[in-house]
């Protein structure tokens, strides 16, 4: 089956699902990729900001449940391969292809094994991490159009450091579809507040 969506995210750990929260925050439409294997499921988060820690398990819980009612497509499966095309990219998940305009890799420390992808890796920076993906400063890849966010692009495993890195990555993409620099704030001030 064919379907569509803006950004297909290849991942579905703290890198992946923040992006998708950024993006659906902009308003653009995501599918994230996941097949339940993130190592955060089964890691004690002592270092995350504004929390006394909390269990790997119960962010991906609160992740999931922010991303669930805006324009991302949350897909319980494995990418199979991920291939240019002339709309951008075709994400091959098993007898589903879904045509998008932009990719993030989120994939954590195993491998990438997307054979018609052809983005630059190198050695992975970090013990247990399989390889890493070549990235510039934000996040792009050198393939265009697709990006690479958290374990996978070389940051160290954190939680928040992971989360950090897709939201830039998310900006950018954002910034690229809205012409513009893309920037989220709410500002709950009322206008005698800010006097």
């Amino acid at each position: 089956m064919e379907r569509n969506t803006t950004v297909a995210v290849v991942g579905g750990g703290a890198a992946g699902l923040t992006a998708a929260l950024f993006l659906a925050r902009a308003g653009i439409a995501v599918e994230v990729f996941d097949h339940d294997r993130s190592t955060l499921k089964r890691a004690w988060l002592a270092n995350l900001p504004g929390t006394d820690g909390m269990e790997g398990l119960a962010l991906l819980a609160q992740l999931r449940a922010s991303v669930a009612n805006g324009t991302v497509v949350l897909t319980s499966a494995k990418v199979d391969d991920v291939a240019v095309n002339d709309a951008g990219f075709a994400v091959q998940c098993g007898a589903d292809e879904i045509l998008c305009r932009y990719v993030i890799l989120a994939t954590g420390q195993g491998t990438l094994k997307l054979a018609s992808l052809a983005v630059e890796t190198t050695s992975a920076r970090q013990p247990f991490v399989k390889v890493n993906v070549v990235t510039d400063r934000w996040g792009a890849t050198s393939v265009p159009g697709v990006w690479a966010a958290g374990v996978i692009a070389g940051w160290p495993s954190q939680a928040v450091i992971c989360a950090g890195s897709a939201a830039a990555v998310a900006v950018e993409i954002a910034s690229a579809i809205n012409g513009e620099f893309w920037v989220d704030h709410e500002d709950t001030r009322t206008p005698t507040d800010q006097a």
